[in-house]
């Protein structure tokens, strides 16, 4: 693996906000779960990216009054290009844009809706992507969650409509025209709905999953806490009595 400034991870981030949010997720949500659910995502995307040892984090990141800063999705407020209300599509371009002018000779765009992917996926996109290779992860429902170029190759994002819709085939087809080889990484899901939130939980440990309420087997429940201190309460006010002694033989 390359030096870290050689790599560079793009991550598109929203504000918590439901106007800020794409129709889709808000038709399969409603407005404010949507904000919720996306929040989730995003921060997960983010720890992945993060905790990456071997790359740079480029977050592109349009401001709002009630969220002019990212201290809601890290404490230690990290930097991130700032857009104003442009196009998904735009907002990566100049990404990609921005980290190439600043040293990165790979990126990797990563889609924060495709909740499980895993490190082990990235150094694979990193490890592929050159002059001659894009690295592009397949998602069930036909798009992509990862996109990995080098700035020779740019000029895929050129087309209108990269971002929308079953758009893995495309992106593979456009790449194959202009003669370059495409090296899949493993297929995962993306968040869409109900099922998929639901398939999100069932793959989370209790402690991190952001949705499951339930009692969690390796933390005492609150009722089994009540009965001890009950229990413990009715031994000190009812103590068993001593037994009689024993009185001597006649």
């Amino acid at each position: 693996m390359a030096q870290k400034r050689d790599n560079c991870i793009i991550i598109l981030v929203d504000p918590p906000e439901p106007e800020k949010l794409s129709p889709e997720l808000k038709a399969a949500f409603g407005p404010e779960r949507a904000a919720h659910v996306n929040s989730d995502l995003v921060t997960g995307a983010y720890k992945l990216a993060k905790a990456f040892p071997d790359a740079i984090l480029l977050l592109s990141y349009e401001k709002t009054p009630h969220h002019p800063d990212l201290t809601w999705l890290d404490q230690e407020d990290p930097g991130f290009l700032e857009v104003k209300a442009l196009p998904r599509e735009t907002r990566l371009r100049e990404a990609f844009r921005l980290a190439f002018f600043t040293g990165a000779k790979k990126a990797i765009y990563l889609n924060h809706l495709s909740p499980e992917i895993k490190k082990d996926w990235l150094y694979q996109a990193f490890d592929s992507a050159n002059e001659k290779t894009v690295a592009l992860g397949p998602n069930q429902d036909g798009s992509f969650y990862l996109l990995g170029l080098t700035q020779a190759n740019l000029k895929l994002l050129e087309t209108p409509g990269f971002l929308q819709g079953k758009n893995c085939e495309s992106m593979a087809e456009r790449a194959k025209k202009t003669k370059l080889a495409v090296f899949n990484t493993p297929e995962t899901y993306s968040i869409n709905g109900e099922e998929d939130v639901l398939r999100w939980m069932e793959s989370l440990a209790p402690s991190s999953n952001p949705f499951k309420t339930e009692e969690r087997p390796a933390q005492e429940t609150q009722a089994a806490r009540e009965h001890k201190r009950s229990t413990r309460h009715h031994h000190k006010e009812t103590p068993v009595p001593p037994p009689a002694p024993e009185k001597p033989p006649l």
